[in-house]
Order: structure tokens, then C-alpha cells, then sequence
């Protein structure tokens, strides 16, 4: 199968019948503004009803799964502890890889820009609306087994049901050709992704739907700009996306240092919740954000790895050095980056590496080495 590089990189959203294409785009640009008017309503709530002391119907619908667990002797425990690492964690890394290297680059590409975009625009959330953990909240709230290790930062939006989203939302309105099997298997492991946060108690459901919520409006936005992408002079725009990329978080880390938060403290006076940690995460997500525009622009000089025309056994090969470099970014340079440098800039550098030598270096280095061993 020949495909193009321009429609590997840049997303291939265009080709569809003009009159069939106005249609979608007025479907897609309603389904827009109902989604940004659902989140902005529920980040409102969030701001106010949702943290009055009053308000306890969240709490309410956790301790009742908590009973079920209880109930049932924990006997889902570990299944959805598995499961929620599709949207945050190795699983969910394994899957970004799998797609780009070995399905689809195209469709990869577009993925991995929509997760990382998501991830700087959830600690952006994180960050303004503060929300407390359901157990900080309610110290009856017991996640199980090691739940809470990987819940980090403020609980609005949840960044699992947003990761989940990029990835399995991003595959079924990415997709040029939508079988049936991929809409019911997405859409399966994006519920069960999503009900996981409440089902170990770590989120409250208005976490969960705002990050499903705003995430599939940041697709609708992407598909928007890859549209765009793929018209006019191609690297101006991807240049005019990087630097807005640049703009957009030195803005938003300026609003993170001077941004007031609210302290828990405890009887002794210790701090329960320490706005000072919870930072961090959304640095993380500012790295993700610049490394992905940056690899959008990088792979645009250099020729690289298509999935789409090679074979199985180099899909196979390149998936396998894909994970290995990750894991090597991941267990090398984050451990130097904090050793090294000031938190923020530990963790920007850490999110900022991962993408743009997962998916802006490692794509040319392989497409040149697939390349040299067929020439």
C-alpha cells in the first residue's frame, strides 16, 4: 500500500465528497459547542456547588462501590487495577506505540498529538479548579491496593479518563476507516478505562466526564487543525504550532507560580495536601505539550517510519526498540533530569523527552535505517 508522506503527517482528514464533507464539518462544529458549553457548566459546578460541604452525592455513589468491593471480597480488584494503566501508565504507553509503529503512523501521529495536548490542557484544569481527592475529602474513601500511587496531583479533571480518551477516542474519530469491531472495541476499553477511576475510588464521576468531556472536544480541535495541515505551506504552520506551543506554556507556567491554592492542613499542622507537589504534574504536561509540537515539526524535515508500508516483521522489530527507547528515557534520563535540574524543569524535561525522542527522533532514525537496509 502506497501512502503519501504528506497524509502521514499530517493526518489525511481531507478527500471526502464537498457536500458530505459540509455536512460533517456543521455536525462536528455543533458537537463542539455543546461539548465546550457541557465543560464549561461542570468546571462552574466544580468551582462552586461541587466544593460545598453540602454536596456529597459524589461521595455518596463512591462509598456504595466501595461496599460492592467490600461486598464481593475485592474480587475486581485487580482487573481494574490492570485496566486503568490504559490510560496512564505502561499500558497506556504500550498502546501510543503499538498504534504509531506498529498499525498506523498516520493515525499515530494524530493520537499522539491529542494526548499530549490533553495532558497539558488537563494540569491546566488540575490547576484552576483545585478539587480535592474524594479521600482527602472523605477520609472513609479507601482505594485499594496501590491505587493511589499513580493519583497524583489535584482530582479534577481525572488524568487517566483524559489519557484514555486521547488514545481510544482518538482511535475511533481519528480513523479514516471505521470497522465496526474497532468503534465496539474502543469504545469498550474507554468505559471500562473510565468507570476504573471510580471504581478504585480515586475519582469522583464529575472527574471522570470532564475528562472524557473536554478531551473529545480537543479532538475535534485537532482534526480542525490537521485539516488545516494539510493545505498551504505545511512547515509555516507546523513552525506557527510550535511556537504557539512555546507562548501557551511560559503563559500558563506563569499562572502556575503566582496562582494562589488552597492548603489542608492536619490537627498537628502538617500539611495534608501540599500545593507545591501537586504542581509538578502539570510541568510534566507542559513537556508533553512542547515535545509533541516539536516532533510534529521534526519528523516534517527528515523522512521517517511509516508503519503503512512496512512489513510485519519490521512493525514487530521497530514496536520492540520503540519500547525499549521508552523505557530507557524513562528509567535513565528521568532519574538525571531530577538528580540535575530544579523540580519544574525536572519534570518539563521529562515529559518534553519522552514524546519528542519517542515520536519525533526514533521515527527518523528508523525510517532511515529501514530505508538504508532496502536501498
Amino acid at each position: 500500500m502506497n501512502i503519501s508522506k504528506e497524509n502521514l503527517t499530517t493526518g489525511g482528514f481531507s478527500g471526502t465528497p464537498q457536500n458530505a464533507g459540509r455536512s460533517g464539518h456543521r455536525v462536528e462544529n455543533t458537537a463542539l459547542l455543546i461539548l465546550v458549553a457541557l465543560c464549561l457548566l461542570f468546571i462552574g459546578l466544580s468551582m462552586t456547588v461541587f466544593k460545598g460541604t453540602d454536596f456529597h452525592a459524589d461521595l455518596d455513589y463512591l462509598m456504595a462501590i466501595q461496599n460492592f468491593r467490600e461486598f464481593s471480597h475485592q474480587a475486581f480488584n485487580k482487573f481494574f487495577l490492570f485496566i486503568t494503566d490504559f490510560g496512564a501508565g505502561k499500558l497506556c504507553c504500550l498502546t501510543l506505540i503499538f498504534i504509531y509503529f506498529g498499525f498506523s503512523t498516520r493515525l499515530g501521529n494524530f493520537i499522539v498529538q491529542v494526548y499530549a495536548y490533553a495532558d497539558f490542557m488537563n494540569g491546566l484544569l488540575k490547576l484552576t479548579v483545585c478539587a480535592f481527592r474524594p479521600w482527602v475529602r472523605d477520609e472513609l474513601i479507601l482505594p485499594p491496593g496501590d491505587a493511589k500511587v499513580a493519583a497524583t496531583g489535584y482530582s479534577f479533571p481525572s488524568g487517566h479518563s483524559t489519557g484514555a480518551t486521547s488514545i481510544f477516542g482518538g482511535l475511533i474519530l481519528g480513523s479514516r476507516q471505521k470497522s465496526l469491531a474497532l468503534i465496539i472495541g474502543a469504545g469498550l476499553m474507554l468505559i471500562l478505562v473510565l468507570f476504573s477511576r471510580n471504581y478504585l475510588g480515586v475519582h469522583t464521576p464529575q472527574d471522570v466526564l470532564i475528562g472524557l468531556l473536554s478531551t473529545l472536544a480537543l479532538i475535534l480541535v485537532m482534526r480542525k487543525i490537521f485539516r488545516w495541515l494539510e493545505t498551504g505551506n505545511q512547515l509555516s504552520k507546523k513552525w506557527l504550532l510550535f511556537v504557539i506551543s512555546l507562548v501557551l506554556s511560559t503563559l500558563a507556567a506563569v499562572y502556575y507560580e503566582f496562582k494562589s491554592y488552597p492548603q489542608l492542613t492536619g490537627a498537628d499542622g502538617s500539611l495534608i495536601v501540599d500545593p507545591a507537589k501537586l504542581i509538578l504534574d502539570s510541568y510534566k504536561g507542559i513537556g508533553y505539550y512542547i515535545g509533541g509540537a516539536a516532533s510534529l515539526l521534526f519528523v516534517h524535515y527528515f523522512r521517517g517510519y511509516e508503519a503503512e508500508n512496512a512489513t510485519a516483521e519490521q512493525r514487530i522489530g521497530t514496536v520492540l526498540i520503540a519500547l525499549i527507547v521508552y523505557y530507557l528515557v524513562t528509567m535513565v534520563l528521568s532519574p538525571l533530569f531530577i538528580h540535575m535540574l530544579p523540580a519544574r524543569f525536572a519534570y518539563t524535561a521529562e515529559g518534553f523527552s519522552r514524546i519528542f525522542i519517542t515520536f519525533g527522533i526514533l521515527p527518523v532514525v528508523a525510517g532511515r535505517m529501514l530505508a538504508k537496509k532496502s536501498g
